[in-house]
């Protein structure tokens, strides 16, 4: 190849790296003048349009209502005025706050506003802290109701276990006894036990007025039932007098064998 061809060829490679070099995209820190290409506060921005958007920003920021905190020795007064700005009434009184399901009276009212106003509330936040005292409220309702339903239950349940069949009659004697002995059942509706239930509902009671009821006798209370119903505790002591090894039960010859068997089976259907 001749000196006048390799020199040709070596001036076309230059002419394409110095049209490459102008046609590569420049960054946009490189295109800030010198003086504000190190700037640190410009390195997040990657274009144009972020930095007219940040400028944006702040000369809204700059026409807004700004509200200075306090510093750590800030007294109440000061921090009064901050809430003050950021919406907090200028006293209890003004809160407007509503309730769906809970009840307070106007002492509890006026102590729950307090707590708001010196906790620096907005009447909009104090109504969402409102809102979660209703719900937690109804909540808690739901629970305790849940809870005196299940020991009422279970309470009954234990009795008619004990009673077994003649469990709606020893109820009904042990009403019949409490009439007689105190002239009603009211306090028996109108006390509520810690759990909820009212006396009435509770087990030893109605054992207590059942017992009671044995005790006056079937002459006394009025409307009385005249064959009682056994319990299975009455039954169980009765099958095991009439079953004794030396009774006529388990002797095939007795006279009245058959008479015990077949009354020892029917003792035991209250079991």
């Amino acid at each position: 190849m001749s000196e006048e061809a390799i020199q040709d060829t070596g001036s076309q490679e230059v002419a394409s790296e110095a049209v490459a070099a102008s046609a590569a995209p420049v960054s946009f820190l490189e295109s800030l003048p010198e003086d504000l290409r190190n700037e640190p506060s410009l390195r997040t921005f990657t274009d144009p349009g972020a930095l007219a958007k940040s400028y944006v920003n702040a000369q809204r920021m700059i026409g807004a209502d700004k509200v200075p905190l306090p510093g750590k020795s800030a007294t109440d007064d000061e921090w009064r005025a901050v809430y003050q700005k950021l919406g907090a009434p200028s006293d209890p009184s003004e809160y407007d706050i509503k309730f769906n399901t809970a009840t307070l009276n106007d002492a509890q009212m006026e102590n729950l506003k307090s707590t708001l106003y010196h906790a620096g509330l907005s009447n909009k936040q104090a109504q969402v802290f409102a809102d979660f005292l209703d719900n937690s409220f109804t909540e808690g309702m739901s629970e305790r109701e849940s809870a005196i339903e299940d020991a009422r239950y279970q309470g009954e349940q234990e009795l008619r276990q004990e009673f077994g069949k003649a469990f709606e009659q020893k109820v009904g004697r042990a009403q019949q006894a409490a009439n007689y002995l105190l002239g009603g059942t009211d306090m028996f509706d109108s006390i509520e036990l810690s759990d909820g239930r009212l006396l009435g509902d509770h087990p030893d009671i109605v054992r207590m007025f059942a017992a009671l009821a044995d005790q006056i006798g079937e002459d006394t209370i009025e409307g009385q039932t005249t064959e009682l119903i056994m319990t299975p505790e009455e039954a169980s002591r009765q099958i095991a007098e009439m079953t004794r090894r030396d009774g006529p039960y388990f002797d095939r010859m007795h006279p009245e064998h058959e008479t015990y068997v077949a009354e020892v089976l029917r003792l035991r259907e209250y079991m």
